[in-house]
């Protein structure tokens, strides 16, 4: 028993690999030649092949899913063409125990993934921005964006641009009481990050006083007591897609303890804390049609139906992705709903099939 578990698990592992890098191959294949309208003299076709190279790790995690459902009624589907499901049932092993021989190997998957998003995807994305940045010749910092705006208790902040070495440029402060009445406006030139602490240097701060006259200080240093640290600032300037779980799960929480809006970044966790369940539940998806009603037409109609169904889910959660942004309902739902259907329906047809 333990070498025909070892073969069908073999079998799958080596069917659910060949399809990611296939599929990652083709995904590669096209951005590159998408990557080929950006050339210009300074980033030519060797920077654009290293930019597609550097996102393979995002690519992939991407994929896992959709690889584990192909490649898994690929290679469900190679053992029943040579009957060999039907010898494996008439010996007296059960369906389920296959399909926990066929969900073992995903779990490599699941491993491979987690890994992935954690420690190489945030790492190689934002050195693939980077060096692209620098190839086609544009400043180098940690933003895309000209300003970022950002609150913090009675306090709302504009930064102009965010520097790699802790050092923020053409900051803005607006002071307000609990009343939310402007008692202070302050123009810095940039802020210093020591490890400890930041220290705002060559400050201008307009006071308004009640009777509407104002007052302009200069100020060469000022201590700036505040929980945003240069790690998060790296945060608002990448996607939320390539940031791992524990940054995303820090950066949501502390946006939500300020009073803003937390859900992109929230959404973004869930997704990436229940894609192991979404990689298993496509498992559970192929193994029943399978059994099912899959079980004796062509591999290329099963690999056809694979890849529709893996779309439908993706898309499906795109869009309930979008639709609790836009209408404000739970993003945990958002994320889970697809994965917990797919579960149960996969679940539910495996139990079924006789």
């Amino acid at each position: 028993m333990i070498v025909l578990s070892r073969y069908v698990s073999r079998t799958v592992i080596s069917a659910m690999l060949l399809v990611l890098f296939l599929l990652l191959g083709l995904d590669m294949v096209f951005s590159f030649i998408a990557e080929l309208e950006d050339l210009s003299a300074t980033y030519r076709v060797p920077q654009a092949l290293l930019y597609i190279l550097l996102t393979a790790p995002r690519r992939a995690y991407d994929m896992l899913p959709i690889a584990a459902l192909v490649g898994g009624m690929a290679g469900l589907g190679m053992l029943a063409t040579h009957s060999e499901l039907t010898v494996m049932r008439g010996a007296g092993v059960s369906i389920r125990r296959i399909v926990w021989w066929v969900l073992k190997p995903s779990l490599v998957l699941v491993v491979a993934g987690l890994l992935l998003s954690q420690y190489v995807v945030p790492h190689s994305e934002k050195m693939a921005e980077s060096r692209r940045a620098i190839a086609q010749g544009k400043q180098v910092s940690d933003n895309s964006f000209r300003y970022y705006w950002h609150r913090e208790g009675t306090e709302i902040m504009r930064v102009g641009t965010v520097e790699t070495a802790g050092t923020l440029r053409d900051l803005a402060f607006f002071r307000f009481d609990a009343a939310g009445q402007l008692q202070s406006g302050l123009k810095v030139r940039e802020a210093h990050f020591d490890g400890n602490g930041w220290e705002l240097r060559d400050l201008v701060e307009t006071k308004l006083e009640s009777d509407g006259s104002s007052t302009v200080v200069h100020y060469e240093r000022e201590p700036w007591s505040s929980r945003l640290s240069p790690d998060y600032l790296r945060m608002v300037t990448l996607n939320p897609e390539y940031l791992s779980l524990t940054s995303l799960y820090e950066y949501a929480g502390y946006l939500k303890q300020q009073g803003l809006g937390a859900d992109v970044y929230f959404l973004e966790f869930w997704k990436k804390a229940l894609a192991p369940l979404a990689t298993i539940s496509m498992v559970l998806i192929a193994c029943s049609f399978i059994f099912g009603p899959l079980r004796s037409v062509t591999m290329g109609l099963r690999i056809l139906t694979g890849v529709l169904a893996g779309l439908l889910f993706r898309y499906g959660q795109d869009f309930l992705g979008y639709a609790s942004l836009v209408y404000d309902f739970s993003p945990l739902l958002a994320a889970g709903l697809p994965i917990g259907l797919s579960l149960l329906l996969g679940g539910v047809a495996i139990i079924r099939v006789k």
